[in-house]
């Protein structure tokens, strides 16, 4: 058990620090090399990805559901932000919020780094621009997720990511 939770924290980790924006991280250019409009129905603007992780600037802000970016405050015994605060020295900022309307514009505000946003949410701030693509290839456990989540029409545009995903569970309506 500790060993797949200390494996989730790693993908999450890895997807905090790069997912959307790089928190941690400087500017290091690079290009999504445009495409033309696909089974998404609209030309993302062209946002820079970044080719190379930048030097560490201590924090990360990060918008989340609650109950995504868990700290003890809710539940002493569930706590991930301790664990990556001590194994990366970088310092999680989480903000929570309650409607994807409400994420997507605090995203808006560009003082936040990395989003748990919905599909819908997703695919708002991708056209706008508020978001850059993903490097998949910097996210050191992206092999562990499972390939039915990856190149989703709420995570992607044509190919490209831009975001990580990270789990999955069922979704029950009664």
């Amino acid at each position: 058990m500790k060993r797949t939770i200390g494996k989730k924290l790693s993908l999450v980790a890895s997807a905090c620090v790069l997912v959307l924006a790089t928190g941690c991280g400087t500017d290091s250019g690079g290009s999504d090399g445009g495409s033309d409009p696909g089974a998404s129905g609209f030309q993302p603007p062209d946002v820079p990805m970044k080719d190379a992780l930048g030097d560490m600037e201590g924090q990360v802000n990060i918008l989340a559901w609650p109950g995504y970016a868990e700290d003890g405050s809710t539940d002493k015994s569930i706590d991930w932000v301790t664990p990556f605060e001590s194994e990366t020295g970088c310092k999680a900022n989480v903000k929570y919020f309650g409607t994807s309307d409400e994420a997507v514009q605090l995203m808006k505000t560009g003082e936040y780094d990395v989003v748990s946003a919905s599909g819908d949410a997703s695919l708002r701030l991708i056209a706008s621009g508020d978001v850059a693509p993903v490097n998949t290839d910097l996210l050191t456990n992206y092999a562990d997720v499972e390939d039915f989540l990856k190149d989703r029409p709420w995570n992607s545009v044509d190919g490209q990511m831009y975001g990580a995903p990270h789990g999955w569970g069922a979704n029950l309506l009664m």
